[in-house]
């Protein structure tokens, strides 16, 4: 089985060697690598065409991440989607692992998407920590797809997606900014029934570093996730779309009452603090929780 490892690239020049080279050293060989150029003004380009006779590259005016994933998809020859940030890292054995957890689902790894744990790099790929995530398997669609709606899960930098997905459920939306796997990871599990899948293996390394777009639009994202969350739910049927509302009232009334003291003084923060001031907390408090 194929796998193609697309990697969107935006000015990316300080990490894209080592993203790259981690992409070509897999374990797995049969894979293809699409690095999508997306309008850089650094010197990507000039370290893309390093590897030109090793990976495929396309180049395209600036459009967002959205839009150089749906570009490397159109052009994949594999039959499995490997989503890579151009500043991430993969363990060696990242598609070997991935590969071998979907020959246990036989034709029904095609419904869905499979994610892992990863470790937490900076700038110099120190390890800072380990991002353990939660093990959903267990529960039906319905909980899980409710948690989901609660908070996203899944790590893009991790996944592994069946080409059959996009055929079924569209390509990432390249209207809505950012949080396009939010917005993608809702709209196939609850429109199209596709179901998220959790491997626990550490496959990947996830680097935080200043420049990062999810870092500096930490402050919009919680408002964003909830247009999304809300534009999701829209497109359900009536009386479905309720059942999940009633369901995702119950699940939040729920949670611990250290978990709801958190959330409302991270509210009043945004409201209260300056935009600068905010930030810096709340990048804080979601680096020491990935720990």
């Amino acid at each position: 089985m194929k796998v193609s490892i697309i990697i969107p690239v935006y000015n990316a020049e300080q990490f894209l060697d080592e993203c790259i080279n981690s992409a070509l050293n897999q374990t797995y060989n049969n894979i293809e690598i699409i690095a999508v150029n997306d309008g850089s003004t650094d010197n990507s380009k000039n370290i893309l065409e390093k590897f030109n006779s090793k990976i495929k590259i396309i180049h395209k005016i600036n459009g967002g991440t959205a839009s150089a994933l749906n570009a490397g998809i159109k052009e994949m020859n594999g039959e499995w989607f490997k989503w890579l940030s151009a500043d991430d890292v993969l363990k060696r054995n990242c598609i070997d692992a991935l590969i071998k957890e979907t020959k246990q689902f036989g034709e029904s790894a095609k419904n869905h998407i499979f994610y892992s744990n990863y470790e937490l790099i900076d700038e110099t790929s120190k390890v800072m920590g380990k991002y353990i995530k939660e093990n959903y398997n267990d529960l039906d669609n319905f909980d899980r797809n409710v948690i989901l709606l609660d908070h996203f899960f899944g790590s893009g930098n991790t996944v592994l997606i069946h080409k059959s997905v996009f055929e079924k459920c569209g390509m990432f939306d390249e209207h809505i900014g950012y949080q396009e796997d939010y917005e993608f990871w809702l709209r196939c599990c609850l429109l199209f029934n596709v179901q998220l899948f959790f491997i626990s293996d550490t496959l990947a390394q996830y680097r935080i570093h200043t420049s990062q777009l999810t870092q500096k639009n930490l402050t919009q994202n919680i408002s964003h996730a909830n247009i999304i969350r809300n534009m999701i739910l829209e497109k359900l049927e009536p009386d479905i779309k309720l059942k999940y509302i009633d369901a995702l009232n119950k699940f939040q009334k729920q949670k611990p009452l250290k978990t709801k003291i958190r959330r409302k003084l991270r509210d009043i923060m945004f409201k209260t603090m300056s935009k600068t001031t905010s930030e810096k907390i709340l990048r804080m408090y979601l680096n020491r929780k990935r720990n």
